[in-house]
């Protein structure tokens, strides 16, 4: 009997499971390895190589130079990034929202323009929140557009402008000269933009996620972007991206609790085995951050295949009622999972034993990363509003910082 096995192309895997991406998953892993080494240092360079590999532009059209990937799938290859490094995951966080935002803009002429920079390598930050007593997402804003003489400057100082190191453009919200609110973007070396890596945070530390001060920018009409409040998706898929980020660290969490404890030797006298890879209740435990582990993917990828249905409803009635799921849905993975990821990192220490607690292990890394992305937003605020559209039909609030 002859059997033909019919050989699969790297083009019909799933882009996170391709050799060209799993070669830059195992760069990155390099790259944190060695920095670690030397003392946590910034990942300058690997940013730098994951520009010139066109990470990027995985959600472009395949014309323009990209890989057309749908949102779950590029949740995919982000969670896999979180995995390998979860700094620079979250340093490409806005410039794939923005590209969200590009990929529906009604004026070909400004999806060209920015396809073809995003193709070359280019990456977008934002500069959205301000060290300011006012509650956040109300609008009130102190950077400011100010008009002389017919020429206009951007001015003010924003705080955790995550990535804006790294990246070649960042988008600035602000008050504009004709006192309404708008979204400014401009190249981060022009004159006047200046970059502080003043992030102090306990996790996430390599992220650029300190102040950056606009003094006196120059900036044109055509650099100022007039956003509408009208829901778009790329307001779930933000916060989407910080849990998948998580979804990353929490698979991780698995990862090192795997090696910690095939590798642990002694156990206790008066424990159940006699090496610690044999233990009942350590071997439970670890069966149970797996367990996690996949419910915690799993969660962010379906919420993720309810964004890309938002984008087929674009021009149909539907559109308001499906982005109202999958903005709830985002929020549901979030209730669901950032405790579930928690317990996780600190269910690994009931099993990798004293021996691995040395502060140069980076053994708690996880742990603190996953709690300071979970502090994006508030999980008892979140569940409130669920509960809310539940019980009295209430509507998903319309702003960025939910």
């Amino acid at each position: 009997m002859n059997i033909k096995v019919k050989e699969v192309s790297n083009a019909s895997l799933p882009y996170h499971e391709r050799p060209e991406f799993l070669a830059l998953i195992d760069a990155v892993k390099a790259d944190l390895e060695v920095r670690d080494a030397n003392g946590e240092l910034p990942p300058v360079q690997i940013v730098q190589y994951l520009k010139s590999q066109k990470l990027g532009a995985l959600r472009l059209p395949k014309q323009y130079g990209g890989q057309a990937l749908s949102i779950e799938e590029l949740f995919a290859v982000i969670i896999e990034l979180g995995r390998a490094d979860s700094d620079v995951a979250h340093i490409f966080h806005s410039h794939f929202q923005f590209t969200e935002d590009v990929l529906r803009h009604p004026d070909p002429s400004y999806r060209e323009k920015w396809f073809e920079r995003i193709a070359s390598g280019k990456i977008i930050s934002n500069a959205l929140a301000e060290p300011s007593s006012h509650n956040v997402g109300n609008g009130k804003l102190i950077t400011h557009i100010l008009n002389e003489n017919n020429k206009l400057f951007l001015n003010g100082k924003k705080y955790f402008t995550t990535g804006t190191l790294h990246a070649d453009y960042v988008l600035v919200w602000a008050q504009s000269h004709l006192d309404s609110l708008c979204h400014v973007v401009v190249p981060t070396n022009r004159e006047g933009v200046e970059i502080l890596d003043d992030w102090i945070g306990i996790g996430q530390r390599n992220t650029a996620s300190g102040t950056t001060l606009f003094k006196r920018v120059a900036i044109s009409e055509d650099e100022i972007r007039w956003p509408k409040r009208n829901g778009l998706v790329n307001k779930p898929f933000a916060q989407l991206y910080i849990q998948a980020i998580i979804a990353g660290q929490t698979k991780a969490v698995e990862d090192r609790t795997a090696v910690l404890l095939a590798t642990r030797g002694r156990t206790f006298s008066y424990g159940n085995a006699e090496q610690a890879h044999d233990e009942p209740l350590f071997l439970e435990k670890a069966g149970e951050i797996s367990s996690i582990s996949f419910i915690v993917e799993n969660a962010v990828l379906r919420a993720a295949r309810s964004l890309d249905r938002v984008i087929q409803h674009l021009d149909l009635p539907s559109y308001d009622s499906v982005l109202q799921l999958a903005a709830a849905d985002a929020a549901k993975v979030k209730v669901a999972i950032d405790p579930l990821a928690l317990k996780a990192a600190n269910l690994m220490f009931e099993v990798i034993g004293a021996s691995a607690m040395g502060r140069d292990t980076l053994n708690d890394r996880h742990w603190r990363n996953i709690r300071t992305l979970s502090t994006h937003n508030s999980v008892s605020l979140k569940a409130k509003v669920l509960g809310d559209i539940l019980v009295n039909k209430k509507t998903v609030p319309n702003i960025g910082y939910f």
